[in-house]
């Protein structure tokens, strides 16, 4: 099996390579790459919005489903290998009995594929039964399928975003440029002076005041250079600054089941990509002007010397351009093999760290390291191959230059010995023509690093135009709590509607209940039936597929304002780098240290933080490495009171601790007088409640509280 690395003439029909941007999205990644082969052109972005795509994936059916929503008859056929010939490409295949990829052609022994998720494959018949299971997926356009473009070009002005001093800065840099540019076209003047008159004319006069010329246009150049450079420095640094706090912004913002169907190698390398555009923004964009520059004032002045000489280098140099054209598809692919293979390798690596504990306990840390080299080599390969294209290309590119010197050597030698160009004449233009190839070289260059940037702008795209978490909390969630002993409820389900996909099954089915005011309400039921989905809906974390949520008697999709007057511990949660005080206050700026030490005391973990050597000061490790689980746990019950909440939601917040500590924190809450909804399956835990709700099949029903003890033994 190796990479697809031919070179694209750009004739005839092509199928396109579409990569996947979600773990489990490579059933519309095929589908957009079939529909666009018959001419209609979407992308993953629309085509997530028309088929619902989840995290769990896409089942056949459901890919034939999407297919009719792009006007595609689908036909699923089982079939041996020996029979891929007949298949209509391209078509979808069954892969690793998990995933979908592109059958491209069948070529004699080769095999092509388009893999959604590993890029361009061409592999024999062995390779590929290893991987094929047998099923595919024919797709043909119905009589009202339409020809048409839908998917929308990722803008780059759209991708920056608003940024101060950018245009200033970039039109000062540029005025630098230019004159530098104009210094530099002066110097092969002075060399003609001094070969044709000062050498001639033995004119040492001429050649003091030549040379003091020189000077003076090297030193003005120096000094120009290094304000150009610094202006250069302090753009590419504000610009980084403003551009990268903006996506780190937008990203964090992001829906949290965005997060949830992508790798976390694959997330940092997009927001990584920021670095990569800016780098090409700033420095290869102000070459690129500075080139343009030159290339206009070299092949000018070449033009008044010898316009025969000059179609010389003009006929190189689009020579060159048609060779980039060629290579560009080729290099394209390298670079995505590339950044997909550098990715998977960085998730893995961090999910090593993180999972080290259970691989020592387990002894399978031979089998991870075996699995880590295998991704290692494949990222070695693949920057392999790309360098192996750079340097064939970069000889090629050498080759064109070397012989287009020589052509016009050749002539110019000609043009002196026929007496129409003098000795000077053709040392000047051999060094114009020399700057004139190096600029239109890296001019051309830098237009496709331009067009690469594609690469790097689709990946950054996945989070800069993905819409932000809806904030559309009502300012009923700022009224104060209503006073003891009122019947109104803070928390309310109302006949409430969840799935995690179109094709999904229901995880709740009419769900209603509500929590009052002082009230604890215990949730229980057989794990997997969706409790901890409850705690995210009232958070706002997920939305419900119908139904209404209600806080304090208004309905409302929460988000930031709700959450800042909730306290919640969820089983996901965790504590970060820093302090004890820094995580239970979560990093504020404004520390109340009574309130922070009652908080402690009320979550019973006061007496242990300070029989630490340093107290309330102790650092812990990332995601509290340092502590017991019990202690995590009590940290995280702290921080959740420590905000002074309206309501707390906790989610099996005692399930770590042992039964003499979870009775007293327990006991806490019952203290504190704010409603609390407690998921739970632990007996302790439930006898604390004032009310019990049961749920299972989706639905939840109340059980009386003299019921209490068969209510605990359900949990168990």
């Amino acid at each position: 099996m190796h990479a697809e690395g031919l070179i694209d003439w750009g004739w005839g029909k092509k199928l396109p390579l579409i990569r996947q941007t979600e773990k489990a999205e490579c059933g519309i990644a095929c589908l957009a790459m079939v529909a666009d082969w018959y001419g209609y052109k979407t992308d993953l972005r629309s085509l997530r919005v028309k088929c619902g795509i989840t995290q769990h994936g896409m089942s056949f059916a459901r890919l034939i489903e999407c297919g009719s929503l792009l006007k595609l008859s689908g036909r699923a056929v089982r079939l041996d290998l020996d029979e891929l010939e007949q298949l209509a490409t391209p078509c979808i295949l069954h892969w690793n009995l998990n995933h979908f990829v592109v059958l491209k052609k069948v070529s004699g022994k080769k095999i092509e594929i388009h893999d959604p998720a590993n890029g361009a494959l061409i592999l024999n018949h062995d390779e590929l039964n290893k991987h094929f299971t047998g099923i595919a997926l024919e797709l043909t356009p119905t009589h009202d399928f339409e020809e048409k473009v839908e998917s929308k070009a990722v803008r780059l002005s759209t991708l920056i975003g608003k940024t101060v001093g950018l245009k200033e800065a970039l039109g000062r840099i540029f005025v630098f440029a230019l004159v530098l540019e104009v210094l530099a076209l002066t110097l092969p003047i002075f060399n003609q002076i001094v070969i044709d008159e000062v050498l001639v004319g033995y004119d040492k006069n001429l050649l003091v005041l030549v040379i003091g010329a020189i000077l003076i246009v090297t030193a003005t150049q120096t000094l120009i250079g290094l304000a150009q450079q610094w202006a250069t420095i302090k753009l590419s640094v504000n610009f980084n600054m403003q551009w990268a706090a903006n996506v780190f912004h937008h990203l964090f913002r992001l829906p949290i089941d965005w997060f949830e169907k992508r790798d976390i190698g694959s997330i940092n390398a997009k927001f990584a990509a920021v670095d990569v555009i800016q780098q090409t923004l700033t420095t290869s964009a102000i070459q690129a002007l500075l080139d343009l520059v030159l290339v206009v004032g070299t092949l000018s002045v070449m033009l008044v010397y010898s316009p025969q000489l000059s179609l010389i280098a003009i006929a190189a140099a689009l020579g060159y351009i048609v060779l980039r054209f060629a290579w560009f598809g080729a290099f394209k692919r390298a670079e995505e093999n590339t950044w997909e293979a550098s990715t998977q390798e960085e998730s893995y690596f961090i999910e090593t760290v993180r999972g080290v504990l259970s691989l020592r306990v387990n002894g399978t840390l031979p089998w991870r390291e075996s699995s880590w080299r295998n991704l290692n080599i494949n990222r070695r390969n693949a920057q392999l191959h790309e360098q192996k294209l750079g340097m064939i290309y970069n000889t090629m590119n050498v080759t064109i230059v070397s012989l287009v010197s020589a052509t016009v050597l050749w002539f110019g030698a000609n043009l002196v010995l026929d007496g129409l160009f003098t000795i000077g004449m053709l040392m000047a233009f051999l060094s114009y023509q020399g700057r004139f190839s190096a600029s239109i070289s890296s001019l051309i260059d830098k237009y496709f690093e331009f067009k690469m940037l594609s690469v790097y702008n689709e990946r950054l795209a996945d989070i800069v135009l993905t819409e932000k978490e809806t904030n559309n909390v009502s300012d009923a969630m700022g009224l104060p709590i209503v006073a003891s002993g009122q019947d109104d409820n803070v928390i309310e389900f109302d006949d409430v509607y969840f799935s995690y996909g179109k094709e999904q099954p229901h995880i709740l089915n009419g769900a209603s209940f509500s929590v009052k005011n002082n009230e604890i309400v215990a949730l229980v039921g057989p794990s997997g039936c969706g409790k901890s989905t409850i705690s995210k809906l009232l958070l706002g974390i997920y939305s419900v597929t119908s139904g209404g949520i209600y806080y304090f008697g208004n309905k409302s999709t929460a988000s930031t304002s709700l959450r800042n007057q909730v306290g919640a511990v969820l089983q996901e949660d965790q504590l970060f780098s820093g302090s004890i005080i820094e995580n239970i206050t979560f990093f504020a700026g404004d520390l109340d240290e009574e309130w922070l030490v009652e908080c402690a005391r009320r979550a019973g973990v006061h007496d242990d933080i300070e029989r630490l050597k340093m107290g309330y000061h102790t650092l812990v490790g990332e995601m509290g490495s340092s502590l017991s689980g019990g202690q995590k746990q009590r940290i995280l019950i702290a921080r959740a009171l420590y905000k002074k909440p309206k309501f707390l939601v906790l989610d099996e917040a005692t399930s770590s601790l042992d039964i003499y500590t979870e009775s007293f924190v327990c006991q806490t809450f019952k203290a504190i007088n704010i409603p609390i909804l407690m998921i739970a399956h632990r007996p302790e835990t439930i006898a604390s409640a004032d009310r019990v709700l049961l749920m299972d099949g989706g639905v939840i029903q109340e059980i009386p509280n003299n019921f209490k003890q068969e209510t605990q033994d359900v949990s168990l």
